[in-house]
């Protein structure tokens, strides 16, 4: 099975479908030539064996007068010839099966071992050499006298029906697999992608599974929205009660030990992050679609990174025209590089790859990177890494809305590690 493993659907029943064509053609032909056509060639030679010892024995009891008369009728009426020596100017060629079933019937009429000799020139022929009466007369004839059209048409008609039957398999099996290839598009784009149409003519099981997939796609679009308003009303009607605790904070007696207000206000204002990323993370579905410069807005989110003390380089072209939310792109790119600042040693490298049918853009720190197994653990909500990074700052919210927001815009998120130390992220969309 590993053979067939990464191949499509299509590869693998188009050639398990083609290989089981050819090797039933093959048995096929097998078996034809060992129930028809071997017998056949047997009961040749037999007749052909009975031909040459009676035209020999013939040729030897007629009278030097009386031979050539024989011959010419001979020649006309069997297509065979006898003559009284070896033609020894002409080369020998490979052996040939009907000469090696000829020396068997032979044989076996004789009573000896009977020697059958190809000869090459411009047509190659079959000499027989039969002793009657002490004498020696080899009788030949030509390869033209063997010639059937059985054996050739049989061959012809094999070959070109397991052609065509290979020509119709790919037909059936591109046909009824292509609707496949249209859902898999479909299952891959964005929930808010149109769905594509199917091709005319498929099985109407296919357009049953598209429009389940459509009934899906709908009831998954609405339980997330109605998710994100709730976590955006939520984190919404939270901010009323720490606006008062902020005020009963400033209302605190001047005795108030300093620590314990220095604590407070540091509990509040985690509490003002965390709402703030919770409201993000509910509004991140709401996408306000228009044209804009990416390159553009990469340079701004650079030139942002560099002035709070990080290091950017960036390998961009000119500019690159993209269609989305402009503001959803940047919080995602924001939250991407305040990684970088906090566990990626301030350094990021920015590169843009066009690959056929998609494009890339690389993000890639200069810190320790994540162990494999977590790569796509902390893109869960409130999943946080810090203990083992050496930090304690965040929520564990800023990568899940950069996915997030990176699926509203039709892209897909993914972490790597690279060789050598330092953390990528990587967003692709197709085109």
């Amino acid at each position: 099975m590993s053979l067939w493993r990464g191949r499509s659907l299509f590869s693998q029943t188009a050639w398990t479908l083609g290989l089981g064509i050819v090797v039933l053609q093959i048995l096929t032909l097998v078996i034809i030539v060992a129930t028809v056509l071997y017998p056949l060639a047997e009961r040749s030679a037999e007749d052909l064996a009975g031909l040459i010892v009676i035209s020999a024995k013939t040729y030897a009891e007629l009278s030097p007068q009386e031979r050539p008369t024989f011959l010419a009728s001979l020649q006309a009426d069997n297509g065979i010839e006898i003559a009284a020596h070896l033609d020894r100017s002409i080369k020998h060629t490979h052996g040939h099966i009907y000469g090696w079933l000829l020396s068997r019937a032979l044989a076996r009429r004789l009573g000896n071992p009977v020697r059958v000799d190809v000869l090459g020139g411009s047509v190659r022929t079959f000499w027989v050499p039969v002793t009657v009466s002490g004498q020696t007369a080899w009788v030949h004839f030509d390869r033209g006298r063997l010639a059937s059209s059985l054996p050739v048409a049989m061959i012809f008609v094999l070959a070109f029906s397991t052609l065509a039957l290979l020509v119709l398999t790919m037909i059936l099996v591109r046909r009824v697999l292509r609707p496949l290839g249209v859902i898999s598009e479909a299952l891959r784009g964005s929930l808010k992608a149109p769905l594509p149409s199917l091709p005319r003519g498929g099985a109407y099981e296919f357009q049953d599974i598209l429009n389940i997939f459509d009934n899906l796609r709908t009831r998954l679009q609405a339980m997330i929205n109605h998710q994100s308003l709730l976590l955006a009303g939520i984190s919404h009607d939270l901010r009323s009660p720490l606006a008062r605790l902020r005020m009963a904070w400033e209302l605190l007696p001047k005795t108030t030990p300093q620590r314990l207000r220095d604590g407070m206000l540091q509990d509040m204002e985690r509490m003002d992050e965390l709402l703030a990323q919770s409201l993000a993370l509910g509004r991140g579905m709401a996408a306000k679609v228009a044209d804009f410069d990416l390159v553009v807005l990469l340079t701004e989110v650079g030139a942002d990174f560099a002035r709070e003390g990080g290091h950017w380089e960036a390998v961009l072209p000119r500019r690159y025209p993209f269609r989305g939310d402009r503001e959803a792109l940047r919080r995602l790119l924001s939250n991407l590089l305040d990684n970088a600042l906090r566990y990626g040693g301030g350094r990021m490298t920015a590169e843009f790859k066009k690959m056929p049918g998609h494009l890339l853009l690389r993000l890639c720190d200069a810190g320790p990177g994540i162990p494999e197994a977590d790569l796509e653990k902390v893109f869960e909500p409130f999943i946080r890494l810090d203990d083992a990074r050496g930090h304690s700052e965040g929520s564990g919210l800023g990568l899940a809305i950069a996915r997030q927001l990176a699926e509203a815009q039709g892209m897909r998120l993914r972490l790597f590690n690279v060789t050598g130390g330092g953390l990528c992220a990587e967003l692709s969309w197709t085109v």
